[in-house]
């Protein structure tokens, strides 16, 4: 056995700036989602048809990366976590389904591109770069794996560079496209994507080092535990994607494209909670892994409670003012939506649910338990589908809403429930951190005196 480099950050400012650099990182993609929306169609760079078909391009090729991601991706960084895991031969297992997996999904879209162009009316546009999507596949997989190589060490600051490369790659392409006038199709987007995944690949690989350079011992076994973990957890990922993209078809079918202009609008700002649990992931998985790999469930405790109380004393409140402030805000952000408040409290309100799917999804994940994540992960998407169908023939985009916040409320109980199973987890005794929390800072406040030059020192 190797011995792992891992180790939970010992002290409390390692732990701050890790929590800092994810949340810099989770930041990216949302600007990144603004602008991609605002500089194409504010602009008057591509018409809503052209933007569409980007639209189209884009969801199926994070499909096919998050399908990868969770049947192998995150099994490899569980499995890399554990206490004297040799990690080399778990990195190359993982790493070979991930790259075979994503391949072979993007060659059969690229190969059928005229089909799915035709079925999705997406037209000749569509099918062009749908050709392009085993090449773009191939562009993002060093990425991907990289970003889960570096999660493994908490190498969150590198995790950065690398989106920030993407990211703010791709925004700045925009940019110089509509400076130079050289921006004008969806096929521009389209190569964007691929020019600064491939950018971004190549700094991952180097910001890896020797980790990334495939070791061929004891890689059989370490396949075979990653493809049984990786059964359940893959499944946990399609029932994510479903949830991600089942309510704008539900609303679509049942309620036209009008609702649909409505409900998309209002969702925008659901996306925080992606963001978020994609943090928790981040930080949470490896963590957990290590200390449940050393029977050090005390610790696991530790870890989930904080991260719970943490995440209700930040999204509690923050849910409540947002609920209360969206008949005044909503109108002055999305004035051609206005009926969006509404959608928009129903949407938010999940904020009260989010807590305890986060951070049990991710240590359940961490101890290994991916059937119990699965399941109830299975039967949350189910209620979220049957009620949306149900509510939204019934109310319109307001009830595809309430579904959502439904389904979520059935998968935070599930959850919490099943990883009680394994670490002692209550309701109460979050709260209770959670409060205690608010002590604690402004106990770290009164720490500090301010010298009238606005420095300060450590009283």
């Amino acid at each position: 056995m190797i011995e792992q480099e891992i180790s939970i950050p010992p002290r409390k400012s390692n732990r701050l700036r890790l929590t800092a650099w994810t949340a810099a990182d989770k930041a990216l993609p949302m600007i990144y989602g603004v602008a991609v929306v605002a500089i194409p169609l504010h602009f008057g760079l591509l018409n809503t048809e052209a933007f569409g078909t980007w639209v189209v391009f884009q969801t199926l090729f994070l499909s096919i990366s998050l399908t990868g991601d969770f049947f192998f991706l995150q099994p490899m960084v569980k499995l890399a976590s554990e206490f004297e895991a040799d990690q080399r031969p778990i990195i190359t297992a993982g790493s070979s389904l991930y790259t075979l997996l994503s391949l072979s999904l993007g060659g059969i879209v690229s190969i059928t591109a005229l089909f799915l162009a035709d079925i999705l009316k997406a037209g000749p546009t569509g099918a062009e770069a749908f050709a392009l999507m085993v090449a773009t596949v191939g562009a993002t997989i060093p990425r991907n794996i990289a970003i889960r190589v570096l999660q493994v060490d908490y190498r969150i600051f590198r995790i950065f560079l690398l989106d920030l490369v993407y990211f703010g790659g791709f925004v700045l392409c925009m940019i110089y496209g509509w400076q130079t006038n050289t921006f004008s199709r969806t096929m521009d987007m389209v190569w964007y994507n691929l020019y600064t995944l491939t950018a971004s690949s190549v700094i991952g690989a180097l910001l890896c080092g020797v980790k990334i350079i495939p070791s061929f011992k004891n890689v059989v076994q370490a396949t075979r535990r990653i493809v049984s973990i990786g059964l359940h957890q893959g499944g946990t990922g399609i029932m994510t994607i479903i949830q991600q993209n089942v309510d704008v078809g539900i609303v679509t079918a049942t309620r036209g494209p009008l609702a649909t202009g409505v409900y998309t609008a209002a969702r925008i700002f659901y996306r925080i909670f992606e963001a978020l649990r994609e943090a928790g992931q981040l930080l949470l998985i490896s963590a957990t892994s290590n200390a449940y790999s050393r029977d050090d469930k005390e610790r696991v405790q530790d870890i989930t409670v904080l991260a719970t109380a943490t995440l209700v004393a930040i999204l509690y409140p923050a849910t409540i003012l947002l609920i209360l402030l969206a008949p005044i805000g909503i109108p002055l952000i999305l004035p051609k939506v206005e009926s969006a408040s509404t959608v928009f409290q129903w949407l938010i309100a999940s904020g009260f649910a989010m807590p305890f799917i986060i951070v049990p999804s991710s240590v359940l994940l961490g101890i290994g338990e991916t059937r119990d994540l699965f399941r109830g992960m299975l039967i949350g998407t189910i209620v979220l589908v049957g009620a949306g169908i149900g509510l939204t023939y019934e109310f319109g985009p307001d009830g595809m809403a309430a579904g959502v916040l439904l389904g979520n409320t059935t998968i935070a109980a599930l959850l919490t429930k099943r990883m009680n199973r394994y670490i002692d987890f209550s309701f109460r005794g979050v709260l209770r951190r959670s409060r205690s929390l608010g002590t604690i800072a402004r106990t770290r406040l009164k720490e500090f005196r301010f010298n009238s030059d606005g420095s300060s020192t450590n009283s």
